[in-house]
């Protein structure tokens, strides 16, 4: 899912006040605070707060297909190859298919 991670991390992250240990610690998602494990996290990278507080976020797979799907209907609307052909569009085939692997 390396495509909808890089996606995700593009999307604003909430502020630091507003979030609780879990969500810091990524425990829970940043976006929605749903409690996350291994197989249902996405890693949103090594971030710093105010003051060098270094903290890892992870969102639910919920949270960070939302900025994939705003991205591919962004894209879509503007490839024409996806209007034309979508099969034939590899970047609009590969936001697709980060879209299916998240409902899973």
């Amino acid at each position: 899912m390396t495509q909808l991670r890089e996606i995700a991390l593009e999307a604003a992250l909430p502020e630091l006040d507003s979030l609780s240990v879990a969500q810091t610690c990524g425990r829970a998602c940043v976006r929605c605070a749903v409690t996350l494990c291994t197989a249902t996290a996405v890693e949103l990278g090594e971030h710093r707060g105010e003051g060098g507080f270094t903290w890892f976020p992870r969102s639910c797979r919920l949270c960070a297909s939302r900025p994939a799907y705003l991205a591919l209907l962004a894209h879509i609307q503007s490839c024409e190859q996806c209007a034309d052909e979508p099969a034939r569009c590899t970047e609009g085939r590969a936001l697709r298919q980060e879209l299916r692997e998240a409902r899973r």
